[in-house]
């Protein structure tokens, strides 16, 4: 019993670790309803729905993405908030440089506010327009290697994700590695002290060995489950170092809630984003 209650506890604080990813379905979901809200009138429910899917757009295929950046211009357009609207629009303008609007659907008030927000980006030089769509770099600023990915998990676990290019993993798998650690260097610390306490019982003095014995087995099972849960976090950590490839995300919305570790060449950082 107590070692199926430490690795139902155990495996909770890993797969929380894992579950910061929003599955596409329900961000479609989050899109409909945003969609439902504006066409009910509701606009600032739309507005929240919207900007709230905003730094999740990149799981979504590029038609989503463009109707998402397009019904929160469409809010913000009947909110009076024209230049919010233009903005939007030309994120949805830079996916689809062919988008038009229907003026039998659409205001006439959108569709002003549209016109004005492509204007401004054909006559604007390429260097000054508000939004950019982020590209590879021409010349990759660095390269990446396997080994150098390998080495870096066997010494910090995360690490060589990171290297990678893949900072989400990298931050997870530092994270499951830390508790995993953690728990096991706390279990095995307290397996030692009830193991000493059940060899100091006095002989004869049953009732009290059994209770000894018991916490001293407790503690031996926390110990093993948490060091092979460790265990295999570490080896994954290595394997996917050295068998993915380099990772890298381009979206137009980079901004995350959450644990960040970044690492340089003479230092670690360790802290957390919120988004405002």
């Amino acid at each position: 019993m107590f070692r199926t209650c430490s690795l139902v506890l155990l495996c909770c604080a890993i797969s929380s670790v894992f579950a910061q990813e929003m599955p596409d379905d329900s961000l479609v979901r989050m899109l409909e309803a945003a969609k439902s809200f504006y066409n009910g009138g509701e606009y600032e429910s739309a507005i929240r729905e919207l900007e709230d899917a905003l730094q999740y757009l990149k799981q979504l295929k590029s038609g989503d993405q463009v109707e998402a950046h397009k019904y929160l211009a469409f809010s913000y357009v009947a909110f009076g908030d024209n230049e919010k609207a233009k903005v939007q629009f030309k994120k949805a303008l830079i996916l689809n440089p062919t988008l038009e609007l229907d003026p039998a659907q659409v205001s006439p008030k959108i569709i002003k506010v549209f016109e004005e927000a492509k204007s401004e980006m054909a006559t604007a030089p390429p260097t000054t327009l508000p939004i950019v769509e982020p590209k590879p770099p021409a010349t990759p600023v660095r390269t990446t290697s396997t080994f150098g990915a390998v080495w870096r998990s066997c010494l910090l676990p995360g690490w060589g994700q990171k290297y990678k290019g893949d900072s989400s993993k990298g931050s997870k798998l530092m994270l499951a590695a830390g508790v995993t650690f953690g728990i096991s260097a706390v279990s095995i610390t307290l397996m030692s002290i009830t193991h000493d306490a059940y060899l100091d019982v006095p002989p004869g003095n049953t009732g009290e060995m059994d209770d000894k014995y018991k916490m001293y087995k407790f503690w031996s099972n926390a110990a093993f489950i948490s060091a092979v849960s460790f265990g295999v976090v570490y080896l994954y950590n290595i394997y996917d170092a050295a068998f993915k490839r380099a990772h890298v995300k381009y979206s137009l919305n980079d901004v995350r809630t959450g644990p960040d570790v970044s690492i340089g060449v003479d230092r670690i950082n360790i802290g957390y984003k919120i988004k405002f």
